[in-house]
């Protein structure tokens, strides 16, 4: 076989120089398209898209359904373009724990919305700021001061007179159908709101509505954030406005409140509204600390602002969410109903209130949680890497946003048993938890972005349910079945149902109060 230097020296002798120049320069090219071919191999795998909006048209309604749709094609890892932006998403644990764990310090960023820059106009706090020194000392403030177990504690009486009025709304509905979505986001709008801001939402319905519209502003998404050549068409339908006058309504409320709490500090005179150790709210906690110079940061007033909102975008939905679905789930499996309120009454005994001492006896009941949670985690989470990064043996460029799917991942049967089933006891005897220490099961995240208010969140929602299942019973309407249940869930960051759940409370005797 002739060899290349013996191919050329024929054609130069038998071609003119226009074909032996014209051979070179397809040669040449031949070879650039083989060395970007070669390149372009080590990308992950990508679905078709279409110009502009790139693969936005297969996410479907549910985003979360879509791509473990996708992820059954095109594998455990596939580059996307939503509009102009580039993500990976991942689907499965292995690769999760890669990005979350391994490159931790790389995927260690989440990109900014154009919702987000209105609710954190001076781009520092929790949720979407890099991470930088400020992020790190924000982080530390929050995890050591506000969020630790002494001070998850010191909440139990909120918890417990909230909840109460929860129960007495229950029975005062004299059997009749109730909507159990919309009491269980009253619940959560009132909890936090008394522990993050020390307002009571009964007495204050502008404070609840806001509240509530930092959760609903905090999960919208805008043309901008996926073509930013189109945040025209933001101001065009009216969204970006929206978000404007949003975002300064909150502002202006959490201010008059951040204001109230800190004129109540320096008069000294907080012994019945600010001072009472079982009644300090966030707010009282930092401007304290400030004021004795206990921390690290020099904390503006729009600094305190932005830590009350993540404490709002990261509790108050998925409360609510995860009470909503554990019922949903229970009215849809009877047998486990029953042997659920089985045990939570066994263990309550004849005493006429719950105590944290019961409720951590309350094995199953905590099974139920954990399942829920796989079933209907936050179906989606996000980090952006910092600089180009190998996952999976596949190249990954700077700025790509590795989009988790715990959905997919929660239900894969290399991991999990009947993974479609709601199944609590397959949590039984063993070491599956909260803090991310598994690559097949994290609900609340992994790695630093891990969310840092998980102790408040389990202590919530302990209480909260095992009342609920304690002092009734539960019916589903009239002509509704079991199978008659909806489960459709919402593309919110949250997942919560489709369509509000609604159940028939009935209340069984409560013992009388112990003398």
């Amino acid at each position: 076989m002739a060899t290349g230097s013996t191919l050329i020296e024929s054609l130069s002798q038998t071609a003119n120089p226009t074909i032996l120049v014209c051979t070179l320069l397809c040669s040449l090219a031949l070879l650039l398209f083989w060395i970007r071919s070669a390149g372009r191999s080590r990308l992950p795998p990508s679905p078709w898209r279409l110009p502009i909006i790139g693969n936005l048209h297969q996410l479907t309604d549910l985003p979360h359904k879509g791509l473990y749709a996708l992820s059954q094609k095109y594998g455990p890892i596939m580059l996307m373009r939503f509009g102009s932006v580039p993500f990976c998403v991942i689907s499965s644990g292995e690769l999760a724990r890669e990005v979350t764990k391994t490159h931790d310090a790389v995927f260690s960023d989440r990109a900014a919305t154009k919702a987000s820059r209105m609710l954190f106009p001076g781009g520092d706090d929790l949720l979407f700021a890099p991470e930088n020194k400020f992020w790190r000392l924000t982080k530390k403030l929050c995890v050591s001061e506000l969020l630790n177990v002494r001070r998850v504690q010191s909440f139990q009486t909120i918890r417990v007179e909230e909840v109460a009025r929860m129960v007495e709304t229950i029975r005062s509905s004299n059997r009749c159908e109730i909507d159990l979505s919309n009491l269980f986001l009253q619940l959560s709008s009132a909890v936090f709101s008394r522990v993050v801001l020390g307002v009571t939402g009964k007495n204050d319905v502008k404070g609840s509505l806001s509240v509530q519209g930092i959760q609903a502003i905090s999960e919208i998404s805008s043309f901008e954030d996926f073509v930013p050549a189109l945040s025209w068409v933001d101001r065009l339908t009216g969204l970006h406005t929206r978000l404007q006058k949003t975002s300064q309504s909150i502002h202006a409320f959490l201010d008059q409140i951040i204001e109230h709490r800190a004129e109540i500090l320096r008069s000294g005179n907080g012994g019945d509204e600010a001072q009472r150790s079982d009644e300090k709210c966030f707010v009282d906690i930092i401007l304290e600390l400030k004021q004795k110079d206990m921390i690290d940061l020099n904390l503006t007033h729009s600094d305190i602002r932005s830590i009350l909102v993540d404490m709002f975008i990261a509790g108050l939905g998925a409360y609510a969410m995860i009470m909503e679905w554990a019922m949903t789930l229970l009215a849809k499996n009877p047998k486990m109903m029953k042997r659920v309120q089985d045990e939570v009454r066994g263990i309550v005994g004849r005493k006429s209130e719950i105590h944290k001492q019961d409720t951590d006896r309350m094995e199953y009941m905590k099974c139920v949680i954990k399942e829920t949670l796989r079933l209907h985690a936050p179906a989606l989470t996000v980090r952006q890497a910092s600089r180009a990064v190998t996952v999976g043996g596949f190249e990954l460029p700077a700025k790509v946003t590795a989009l988790i799917n715990i959905y997919a991942i929660h239900r894969d049967p290399k991991a999990w048993v009947r993974p479609l089933e709601f199944l609590p006891e397959r949590f039984m005897n063993t070491s599956y938890n909260f803090k991310g220490q598994d690559e097949v099961y994290f609900p609340f995240g992994m790695g630093r972005r891990i969310c840092p208010g998980i102790d408040l969140a389990v202590a919530e929602l302990d209480y909260a349910l095992a009342n609920v299942l304690c002092w009734f019973d539960w019916e589903l309407p009239e002509g509704v079945a079991p199978d008659d249940i909806d489960m459709r869930g919402t593309s919110s960051v949250t997942s919560r149902k489709l369509l509000p759940l609604r159940l028939v409370p009935v209340a069984i005797p409560t013992p009388p109060p112990s003398t």
